[in-house]
């Protein structure tokens, strides 16, 4: 089966991470799909109008398209569309007919596959990893913008959310379709289990972009800052794909440089490491769908502390973890608490055994693979 992949999020060098999930949701396809990633994003320092490469990735080639962006933003979205349109024609010519369009998150891209669905009768399904649906995001999700993401998706053959909140909230902004929700994955060979700990103190890990709208660090900080009035056994230990120069002040301003330490971009090899150093892991989001993180975190082993927001709560159960209220910090200083004086107490193999029988890549790529094969007769 042949399967032309659109990505409303990707990585590019700026962004190197963005979309990785993506990323690894089509590396797990089953050899059967031949897979060709096509994105196109302003390039640094061309000479020419556009240029392509073709990167090899595990098992799919990413076909991007660097262009030379116009000044006027109105050009930069045509050039942009002419340059997918050029991007489809060459994959033709270089790999193959499509047999399926994979969209990944609606918009922008889905503008893309829906005309080429509505001009070239090509049927595209839908992964969506989107927090917009949410209730947070409700001041967002409006207007023509609105009409558009619920009209791509819409149109699409089959929507895969990742979690079964998710699909909710798809339907209560008027997405009417056949919905499978397929779960984020993980790669159960680098995130394993690590060794018994040894250090006196407590390791809690975190891992965000640090965008506070959404993860709610500053509410970490704080609660932090009250945890450590009460007790010295711990250290929070922060990676993070963003500065957040803020954080680092208020941590200094407040004293607490010698129990929070941040470690910036860490590698997918650094990441896993983390995991197996950790006691447990901690988010405080205000609002998310299913978070790799917590995924990874069950994948090691590790217990999780977090809120009770987007598709959280289908998979943290009391055996791996603790959830909280929303932006309750009181219920956030005693659920940290708790998990100091009690995450020993879990059972890492049963949290792991948990993991690869749910999102294992080779178990969501044949998901996938069940859906594609549904649309594709």
């Amino acid at each position: 089966m042949k399967i032309l992949h659109l990505l409303s999020w990707f990585p590019t060098p700026d962004d190197p991470t963005l979309g990785n999930f993506c990323v690894r949701m089509i590396d797990a396809l089953p050899e059967d799909c031949h897979s060709v990633i096509l994105s196109v994003c302003d390039g640094k320092n061309i000479t020419k109008s556009f240029e392509v490469k073709e990167i090899e990735g595990a098992r799919h080639t990413h076909v991007q398209i660097y262009i030379r962006p116009p000044k006027a933003n109105a050009l930069r979205k045509l050039k942009m569309l002419r340059m997918y349109q050029y991007g489809l024609n060459y994959i033709k010519k270089r790999f193959f007919e499509p047999d399926l369009i994979h969209l990944h998150v609606t918009y922008p891209l889905g503008q893309v596959a829906l005309l080429w669905k509505k001009r070239f009768g090509y049927k595209y399904v839908l992964t969506e990893h989107w927090t917009i649906y949410q209730p947070q995001n409700k001041d967002v999700l409006v207007g023509s913008l609105k009409k558009k993401i619920v009209r791509i998706a819409n149109n699409a053959e089959f929507i895969m959310p990742v979690s079964l909140d998710l699909q909710h909230c798809m339907e209560g902004h008027g997405v009417k379709n056949r919905f499978r929700v397929i779960y984020n994955l993980v790669n159960t060979d680098m995130f394993r289990l690590g060794e018994a700990k040894t250090e006196q103190k407590k390791r809690i890990l975190h891992i965000s972009t640090l965008r506070d709208e959404a993860k709610n660090f500053s509410g970490i900080l704080r609660t932090i800052e009250k945890l450590k009035q009460q007790r010295d056994d711990f250290e929070l230990h922060v990676i993070h794909d963003y500065e957040a120069p803020e954080f680092k002040a208020f941590v200094k301003e407040h004293n607490l440089s010698d129990c929070v330490i941040f470690h910036g971009k860490k590698t997918s090899a650094e990441v896993a490491e983390a995991y197996q150093k950790a006691d447990f892991f901690l988010l405080f989001s205000n609002f998310e769908n299913l978070p790799c993180v917590i995924v990874e975190a069950f994948a090691s082993g590790v217990p999780v502390l977090s809120t009770a927001v987007g598709g959280i709560a289908e998979i943290l159960s009391p055996e791996r973890g603790i959830l909280i209220p929303q932006g309750d910090e009181e219920a956030l200083l005693q659920g940290m608490n708790q998990m100091l004086d009690h995450c020993h107490e879990y059972d890492r193999e049963a949290i792991r055994d948990y993991a690869i029988k749910t999102f294992a890549a080779q178990s969501i790529g044949q998901q996938i693979f069940e859906v594609y094969k549904k649309v594709v007769k």
